[in-house]
C-alpha cells in the first residue's frame, strides 16, 4: 500500500511539473556594435556605438591601431541546431604599451522573423588580450576571449523559454586561430571567425482532458488510502 501511494503522488508530481522540448524554427537577421571599453587611464579608443571599434596607438607612429569588427547575417535554422549568428573580424595592430583596452562589450541585436516580431538583444563581455611581441608568431598572438565559455541569453514569447547559447568560433579565415572561447590574431595580421549558437527552447505544455481526468484519479486514489489508513482497515492489492 506505501508503494502504490508513493508511485501516486510521483505521478501527480510529473503531471503537473512535466515541460516538453518544442522544435521550432528560428529565422532572422542580426546586427552588431561594441560599448564599454574599459583599460588604463590612458587608453586610447574609437567607434563606440558602432560595428567597428578601435583601440591603442599604433606603434611605430602612424601605424594602425588593433580593430575588431561585428558583421550580422541573414540566418535560418531550428531550435537545438547550431547556426552562425555573424562574423568578428580581428586586426592585431601594434600599439604602444598603456594605450591599449582590457575588455568591450559586443552587443548583439538579433530580429527574429521566426518567433516572428522580437527584437533580442545579446550583451556579450570581450576581453582583449594584448601580448608581449616576441620572435614566436603564435606566442604573440592577441586574443579575443569570451570572458564564459559558454555564455546564454534567455527570453520569453509566446510562453516558450527561449536560451540563445555561445557555443565557439568557427569559419576561421586569414592568419588566426582559435579554441572554443578565445580567438587568436598574429601580430600585424587579421582573421575574421564566424561566431556559433543555438538557440533552445522549453514550454510547459496545457493538459490535456486526459491529462486532468489521470490528476483527479489519482488524488482520489490518493484520498482514498488515505481514509482506509485511518480507520485501520487492511487493503491487498493484487
Amino acid at each position: 500500500m506505501k508503494n502504490i501511494y508513493s508511485i501516486s503522488l510521483a505521478s501527480i508530481f510529473m503531471l503537473l511539473t512535466s515541460t516538453a522540448l518544442h522544435a521550432a524554427a528560428i529565422a532572422g537577421t542580426s546586427t552588431g556594435v561594441f560599448i564599454d571599453p574599459s583599460g588604463p587611464s590612458g587608453m586610447v579608443t574609437s567607434g563606440e556605438g558602432t560595428p567597428t571599434f578601435s583601440w591603442g596607438n599604433g606603434a611605430p607612429f602612424n601605424s594602425p591601431p588593433s580593430s575588431l569588427s561585428f558583421t550580422g547575417n541573414t540566418f535560418n535554422s531550428q531550435t537545438d541546431q547550431v547556426f552562425s549568428f555573424g562574423t568578428l573580424t580581428f586586426f592585431n595592430g601594434t600599439v604602444v604599451s598603456g594605450t591599449q583596452a582590457n575588455t568591450v562589450d559586443l552587443n548583439v541585436t538579433l530580429s527574429f522573423t521566426a518567433p516572428s516580431g522580437i527584437n533580442q538583444d545579446f550583451s556579450y563581455n570581450l576581453g582583449l588580450i594584448n601580448t608581449p611581441n616576441t620572435s614566436n608568431a603564435d606566442a604573440s598572438a592577441d586574443i579575443v576571449q569570451f570572458q564564459t565559455i559558454f555564455p546564454s541569453t534567455s527570453f520569453i514569447s509566446g510562453g516558450i523559454d527561449y536560451t540563445l547559447e555561445f557555443l565557439g568560433f568557427g569559419n576561421i579565415t586569414g592568419s588566426g586561430f582559435s579554441t572554443v572561447n578565445q580567438f587568436y590574431v598574429r601580430e600585424g595580421s587579421t582573421a575574421s571567425a564566424s561566431l556559433l549558437g543555438r538557440v533552445t527552447s522549453v514550454v510547459s505544455p496545457v493538459p490535456e482532458p486526459e491529462t486532468y481526468f489521470m490528476l483527479l484519479a489519482g488524488l482520489g486514489l490518493i484520498g482514498f488510502i488515505a481514509r482506509r489508513r485511518n480507520q485501520g482497515i487492511s487493503m491487498n492489492f493484487a
